[in-house]
């Protein structure tokens, strides 16, 4: 049986009182206040006149409605916008549509359902009069809330700086609060700044979305995001989950980016055609099912998928990470920084770069104390590769010690695959590795950092290829020994005369006098060039003969 809401009390001299509607059908009586904004004399003055639990409805004949200068402000708890048929309009720079204070005593409880919020005047950048929160940008918003237990579903958004943004800032003063129980439901965002934005939440449930830009705004202060956690660490966030999330050509910016974040589980982290995929950045807990990227753009100096941070991040299980950047993309593909226990189920990396990047910088870098794994890791890299894998020592201050890696391919499958050398480049790592079939050499290796036990082949690769080189010391090898002025090129690895090793991070030509380092990890100046202190003393590789 279809339901029909049915006026009760409704003659016009009783406007703009709020309207009760009983219903009929299979329900004898509906005890919920129902307010027609049509019939008020303005938005604002319909939503000043809903008491708590009341239902603000907009009849599609409504729009386009046009959104004033300082947004429509809520003044009563536990309301519902339904709108499903309205398109909102907003021409001021830096205007909300929806705005739930705390100062005005309406934060929480609220459910949002709006067809569509568009901004239709002169865009404007992040820069410019600081406004609520911080700038422009934390104002230009679908929906702003400081509150709790707030729900935002089936919110369009077009041409807004920041569609959703969760705060802890009370109105223009940063209060530090932390949000309580928000959640959304299934959203879009396109040309945007920040999809979402969230300070200091917890207990958050972010569902699913559709993300999908093609415009960067943002006055260079601040590439896009589709999503984008906290900006300290005074403003934390803890226990969240996140839906299924797509984006789609989010051309500045990783397309998701936690700062600051504590226990976060997620399904899926999707990005096509955008400039990054993630960056989890002093992040503690992170559990999640995949993050997958494809074609993903240049992401400067940092990696397509990182995870990195002043705080390093702590304890991650992700299932699978699969990032494909596009061809003659000079980017990195992926770092972990993580302490803790780190558990990755495989990585699966694709990259075709026009020219070689520097062997300083490999497609996967890998650090952390305590206990990590990556359980299969394929780097196919077609056209000039750079260095696949690097581990770092397991005697350096946080410096992967601990982690495995059992499967590890950098395949050369057909004519346009360039087969990656891992050998050359074998940076220290558990003896998982050294097992005779991965680092297949025709003679012992001749620079990196090593450690007790693992072993290479003496003879072209082969499957059968009998182990002949053993490492009998940890530490760093290198072919080259420390000469004045002399010409270096960046990544190459030089003895010191009592035999600490130094990696030259830039090309150049050496001093006069032999740079002395103290601390593994130091770097210094060398003449016109400037270096790395690898290891403090120089390992040892003996032959096993044919075993």
């Amino acid at each position: 049986m279809v339901n029909r809401l049915v006026a009760v009390d409704d003659e016009d001299y009783r406007l703009p009182a709020p309207v009760r509607l009983a219903l009929v059908g299979d329900f004898t009586q509906a005890d919920e206040l129902v307010i027609n904004v049509a019939r008020f004399p303005s938005v604002q003055a319909a939503i000043d006149a809903a008491p708590t639990g009341a239902t603000l409805y907009f009849p599609p004949t409504m729009s386009p409605v046009a959104v004033p200068a300082g947004g429509f402000a809520l003044k009563a708890n536990n309301l519902t916008i339904d709108a499903m048929g309205i398109e909102f309009q907003v021409s001021n720079w830096g205007t909300p549509a929806f705005l739930a204070l705390r100062s005005n005593g309406g934060a929480d409880g609220h459910r949002y359902r709006i067809g569509m919020v568009k901004y239709v005047g002169v865009r404007g950048n992040h820069t410019g009069t600081t406004m609520r929160g911080s700038a422009p940008y934390c104002s230009g918003c679908g929906v702003w809330s400081n509150g709790d237990r707030n729900y935002v579903e089936y919110l369009r958004t077009d041409g807004m700086p920041t569609p959703i943004y969760f705060s802890s800032w009370d109105g223009s003063g940063a209060t530090d609060r932390t949000g309580v129980g928000n959640r959304i439901g299934y959203v879009e965002f396109t040309r945007y700044n920040f999809g979402l934005l969230y300070v200091k939440q917890t207990g958050f449930d972010w569902g699913d979305a559709y993300v999908h830009d093609d415009l960067d705004d943002s006055g260079g202060v601040n590439p896009t995001h589709a999503i984008y956690c906290s900006a300290a660490s005074g403003h934390r966030a803890g226990q969240g989950t996140i839906g299924r999330w797509q984006t789609v050509r989010n051309v500045s910016g990783h397309a998701y980016i936690f700062k600051f974040q504590d226990s976060l589980t997620f399904d899926s982290l999707t990005a096509v055609d955008s400039a990054g995929l993630v960056s989890f950045l002093s992040t503690k807990g992170i559990a999640g099912n995949q993050l997958i990227g494809t074609d993903l753009r240049s992401s400067g100096s940092d990696r397509a998928v990182s995870f990195s941070g002043v705080e390093r991040c702590e304890d991650v299980s992700i299932g699978r990470i699969e990032a494909r950047l596009k061809t003659g993309v000079q980017s990195w593909t992926l770092g972990l920084w993580v302490d803790g226990l780190c558990e990755i189920g495989s990585v699966n990396i694709e990259t075709n770069h026009a020219a070689g990047l520097s062997t300083a910088v490999p497609e996967v870098t890998i650090r952390g104390v305590g206990s990590g794994r990556v359980g299969s890791l394929m780097i196919n890299a077609k056209g000039v590769h750079s260095r696949p894998v690097e581990l770092g020592d397991g005697t350096l201050a946080g410096q992967a010690a601990g982690w495995t890696l059992p499967i590890v391919r950098a395949p050369g499958s057909d004519n346009s695959m360039t087969a990656v050398p891992v050998a050359e480049y074998a940076l220290s790592h558990s003896n998982a590795w050294g097992d005779g079939n991965t680092y297949l050499v025709a003679a012992s290796p001749a620079k990196g950092v090593f450690r007790r036990g693992m072993r290479w082949g003496n003879s072209a690769p082969s499957v059968g290829v009998a182990r002949g080189w053993v490492q009998i010391a940890n530490g760093a090898l290198s072919a080259a020994t420390w000469a004045a002025s002399t010409a270096v090129t960046a990544g190459a690895w030089w003895k010191l005369a009592d035999g600490r090793v130094i990696r030259y991070l830039t090309a150049g030509t050496t001093g006069s006098t032999e740079p002395n380092p103290s601390t593994v990890g130091q770097t210094g100046g060398d003449g016109t060039t400037t270096w790395e202190l690898m290891s403090a003393a120089s390992a040892s590789v003996v032959s096993e003969g044919n075993l």
